[in-house]
């Protein structure tokens, strides 16, 4: 005869067990938001957008270096697209910064880390790399560099944003800030 204890221990613990982990699995996929991938969570297409009367298209990725690295100083940045390269592809303008800050609607998503504007022109929150050669404010705020700089200082435009700002703004020309180019759409 089987008792209660020895049934339990054999047959029923196991079942139960197992129906439990189910169980919880289930919910779990239930429950689990999809998660999209990097490059769909950044929407990393070109996107035209009028700025100033003019149709411009933002590259769809943050230029990298051949390293990998995403992040340039001004006279980096300023050296290898200060002016349209083959493709047409340059920095942007201070005045196309201030352009798309005027005219579309801006959102930053904490938990994609990024800029958002018009629903259409993603932009990560890349942070910088400091004069030490470390990231700073990754995830939470961007920079981007512009193709102009103040007069007579070190200091250069830049495109400056996070959860609860979006500025033009100034920045020292060593820093490692990102960069996002733009063509003009003929």
């Amino acid at each position: 005869m089987i008792d209660y204890k020895t049934f339990k221990k054999e047959h029923l613990t196991e079942w139960v067990d197992r129906s439990q982990v189910a169980h919880k699995a289930a919910e779990e996929l239930a429950m689990k938001e999809v998660k999209p991938s990097l490059r769909d969570k950044y929407k990393f297409k070109n996107v035209i957008m009028t700025l100033n009367g003019k149709q411009v298209e933002f590259k769809g990725e943050n230029e990298k270096k051949r390293d990998g690295d995403i992040y340039f100083t001004y006279d980096e940045a300023k050296k290898s697209f200060g002016k349209p390269n083959k493709d047409g592809w340059r920095l942007p303008t201070k005045e196309e910064f201030e352009a798309l800050i005027d005219g579309y609607t801006f959102v930053f998503d904490e938990d994609g880390e990024q800029g958002i504007f018009d629903n259409r022109l993603y932009l990560p929150a890349a942070g910088h790399r400091y004069y030490d050669g470390e990231v700073y404010d990754a995830g939470s705020e961007c920079r981007c560099w512009s193709s102009s700089f103040k007069d007579s200082t070190d200091e250069a435009r830049i495109l400056h944003f996070g959860p609860s700002w979006l500025e033009m703004d100034y920045c020292s020309r060593g820093y490692g800030l990102s960069v996002r180019l733009v063509r003009d759409v003929k």
